[in-house]
C-alpha cells in the first residue's frame, strides 16, 4: 500500500504541509511551483508545462493536445507505482472546469476501491463508493454528501445532524447539503453507487 501526493496548478493556498510518512510526491506542470513554495522536492515531474512556462530538468513531457488533463495523468501514473491513496493540492481555484475534472477524479479512484482526497484551505472532498467513511468525535462544522451516480441507493447518515437510514440520493437533487457534526463519532455509507463528500473547515 503506497500513498500519493499529488501538487497541481491550481491554487496555492495551503501554506504549511506534512506529508505522510514514505508518500510518494508527483508534480503535475505547474504544481512543481507550489513544490518549490512548501520546501518539498518531487519524486516525478509530469505535465505538458502550458501552466508552468517552462520544461523542468528530468520531466516526463506530454502533448499539449491530448485526453486527459495533467493532474489524471499524475493519478495514473502513481497507480501504476502502486498507490492506492491520493492527496491533491493545487486541484481547486478560479478554474472550475479543473476542479470539476478533479472530482470526477476522486469518483473514478473510489469507484476502484481507492481512497482520493481533493484538498483545499476551506474544504476536502472524497468520495466513497459501495462502503463507508467514518470521522471522530472531535470533527467539527459543517459536511455535505452529494450522489456522484443517477441513482445511489442505500444511503446511512449516522451521528450527524440530520439522520438517514437507507435512503436513495439523485445526482438531480442535492438532498445532502449543509449537514453538521454534532460532537459525536459519525459515519456515511452507502450500498450500492458512490457518494461524494464534502467537509468544509468551518462551522455554519
Amino acid at each position: 500500500m503506497k500513498t500519493a501526493v499529488i501538487f497541481g496548478a491550481g491554487e496555492q493556498n495551503i501554506k504549511q504541509l506534512t506529508l505522510p510518512e514514505n508518500a510518494l510526491v508527483w508534480a503535475a506542470d505547474g504544481g512543481l511551483s507550489y513544490c518549490e513554495k512548501l520546501g518539498i522536492t518531487p519524486d516525478f515531474l509530469i505535465g505538458d508545462y502550458d501552466s508552468l512556462g517552462f520544461v523542468p530538468a528530468k520531466a516526463e513531457v506530454l502533448p499539449v493536445q491530448k485526453d486527459v488533463t495533467d493532474m489524471a495523468a499524475a493519478v495514473a501514473k502513481a497507480a501504476e507505482e502502486g498507490c492506492d491513496t491520493f492527496y491533491i493540492y493545487g486541484g481547486t481555484g478560479n478554474r472550475l472546469d479543473h476542479t470539476l475534472a478533479n472530482i470526477s477524479l476522486l469518483i473514478d479512484l473510489a469507484k476502484k476501491g481507492k481512497k482520493a482526497y481533493l484538498c483545499d484551505r476551506d474544504y476536502t472532498v472524497t468520495a466513497v463508493s459501495n462502503g463507508e467513511i467514518c470521522f471522530d468525535e472531535t470533527e467539527k462544522g459543517v459536511i455535505s454528501v452529494f450522489a456522484a451516480d443517477t441513482e445511489v441507493h442505500g444511503v446511512c447518515i449516522e451521528g450527524l445532524l440530520y439522520e438517514v437510514q437507507d435512503m436513495t440520493f439523485e445526482n438531480r437533487f442535492a438532498l445532502g447539503v449543509s449537514n453538521e457534526f454534532t460532537g459525536k463519532k459519525s459515519r456515511i455509507s452507502v450500498k450500492n453507487g458512490t457518494l461524494v463528500i464534502v467537509k468544509n473547515h468551518f462551522s455554519s
